[in-house]
């Protein structure tokens, strides 16, 4: 393992210290990693699966000890780093997706966040990424013009959940936009990053963000970091890698990213922020890569949807992620 992976094992990145007015930022380091744990039970059924009630943040005060239960199985199961998403929308309460609006969570919601956290520190695990997930009218994925109103109601939101992640002990990134970084043809998005960093980072420094996670197609996103940053890029990137016969497989679009990153002068290290569940072919696929480019990566947490997709809408068909048994083998 470790003679397969030295540049995954052996990395240390240490990030700027946020203003003196807010928490501290927290270094990423190397090591185990984990999953994105989101919902802590999905019900199958003949027609699809349903995990809406089922969210972790939104739905903790229903399912504390189930959670709890849960978090040590994956701890025992050899993982230690966890990403978190934070659904949310202009509008009431699903069981998954919180209501935002006015730009902050219910007194309700901001408990079970605060709650769920202390459970995550509680059950040993080392480090957390939250994202930020906007649902219909809230998220700029969607907007065919800028919306000046919403875009004020997401920031404000982004500062509130910042502030109860920085109190919660368990050192944490934040992902200002789950798969944020846009391609050369969305300018609302690009217009939506380059404002919310900008906004962001004037407040807070860069110090506990990676900035925009960048999904597939990776190489073509990462050209436009320029665009979005300016010269001023996260310390660390968060990119997602799913095989697929449109994309190629993990280990070509891990190169193909590095590869874009490096031509630019990027060589930050990266948190895989997303992968299939448990899968044996991006495990090795993606260590492979490590080896043959060098790349530093810090960690990787798998997301909830094996390659197979028993619930046939490609978003997710694992609750809860406990296996990481393929990813440990492969170095991680």
């Amino acid at each position: 393992m470790k003679r397969l992976l030295p540049v995954l094992l052996g990395a240390l990145l240490t990030l700027c210290a946020v203003p003196a007015s807010a928490t501290a930022a927290t270094p990423v380091t190397t090591g185990h990693g984990g999953s994105n744990y989101d919902f802590y039970q999905l019900d199958h059924d003949p027609g699809g699966c349903d995990r809406e009630p089922y969210g972790v943040i939104n739905s903790y005060d229903k399912a504390p000890a189930t959670i709890a239960a849960q978090l040590k199985q994956m701890y025992a199961a050899g993982q230690r780093r966890l990403r978190l998403g934070l659904f949310h929308q202009h509008g009431a309460d699903s069981g998954t997706v919180m209501n935002s609006t006015g730009g902050d969570l219910s007194a309700a919601n901001r408990r079970n966040l605060a709650n769920l956290l202390a459970a995550v520190k509680a059950a040993g695990f080392q480090e957390i990424e939250l994202g930020f997930f906007p649902i219909g009218a809230a998220d700029p994925h969607g907007w065919s013009s800028w919306d000046e109103t919403q875009y004020q109601e997401n920031r404000k939101l982004v500062g509130n959940v910042r502030g109860i992640v920085a109190k919660a002990g368990v050192p944490y990134q934040l992902d200002l936009l789950n798969e944020g970084m846009p391609m050369s043809d969305q300018p609302v998005l690009l217009q939506y990053a380059h404002r919310l960093w900008t906004d962001y980072t004037a407040a807070y420094g860069k110090g506990d963000t990676v900035g925009f996670s960048m999904t597939v197609w990776i190489a073509g996103r990462a050209q436009q970091i320029p665009a979005v940053y300016g010269g001023d890029v996260p310390n660390v990137f968060d990119v997602h890698l799913y095989g697929d016969d449109w994309n190629g497989d993990e280990y070509h679009q891990f190169v193909d990213a590095h590869n874009e990153l490096a031509s630019h002068g990027y060589h930050q290290g990266w948190i895989i922020g997303e992968g299939y569940y448990d899968d044996e072919t991006a495990a090795t696929g993606i260590a492979q890569a490590i080896k043959d480019t060098g790349q530093v990566v810090f960690y990787l947490t798998q997301w909830q949807l094996s390659r197979q997709d028993a619930c046939h809408d490609k978003t997710v068909d694992v609750a809860p992620p406990v296996s990481f048994a393929h990813y440990l083998a492969a170095g991680f």
